[in-house]
């Protein structure tokens, strides 16, 4: 698969300490797919190379929850239920800070924070995408079968190409994994592959 260097991003989708920590609120839930793909280090990975080739970096960060959030909204769905029963992503607090694998460096995108799942709905993505005139997209990060998920087919239906990494994902359980993976990225996906051979067909 060759990418166009100057219209390509990756977008790390929640890279957040309360995922990615040991000590992250999240990381209960989150960490037995996370060791199992190596998710971690293969994001490190993908990240290094596309800093290298000079691609856009963008960061599609999830609701930093604060008192009040959500008020808004008539009918939540469980993901805000649950950040508001444990404060995860708590604005101002170490578990809404990017994992420091990941801070943001000058240059990079930087989206609105999405409430829900797709990391464009109600937010600037998109736009600020266009601005930099990106055509096709990577997709990294959490969680595979919804966020992930959801950001994927916006982007979709954006006319944006997308390809998914199957191990540079993570999802509360494996079989949300497998799932999402096996079952909903193949048909989603332009282009479904894992980091080494994405790692490969870039160097």
């Amino acid at each position: 698969m060759e990418y166009p260097s100057k219209n390509t991003a990756l977008i790390l989708v929640d890279p957040y300490n309360d995922f990615m920590s040991p000590k992250g609120k999240a990381w209960p839930l989150a960490s037995k797919v996370t060791k199992q793909v190596n998710l971690i280090e293969h994001m490190q990975a993908v990240t290094k190379l596309c800093r290298d080739e000079d691609w856009v970096i963008a960061y599609a960060p999830h609701h930093r929850y604060k008192k009040g959030s959500f008020s808004d909204r008539k009918y939540l769905h469980p993901s805000q239920i649950l950040q508001k029963m444990t404060s995860s992503f708590k604005a101002n607090s170490f578990g809404s800070e990017f994992y420091p694998s990941f801070l943001p460096k000058e240059g990079d995108i930087i989206s609105s924070e999405h409430d829900c799942s797709s990391g464009f709905t109600g937010t600037n993505l998109h736009e600020q995408l266009t601005k930099k005139r990106i055509t096709h997209v990577v997709l990294a990060g959490f969680l595979s079968n919804t966020c992930i998920e959801s950001t994927a087919r916006s982007a979709i239906d954006l006319g944006y190409h997308v390809t998914l990494l199957d191990d540079a994902v993570s999802a509360w359980t494996p079989m949300d994994h497998k799932a999402a993976v096996e079952v909903n990225y193949p048909l989603l996906a332009h282009h479904l592959t894992n980091t080494q051979d994405f790692l490969i067909g870039l160097s």
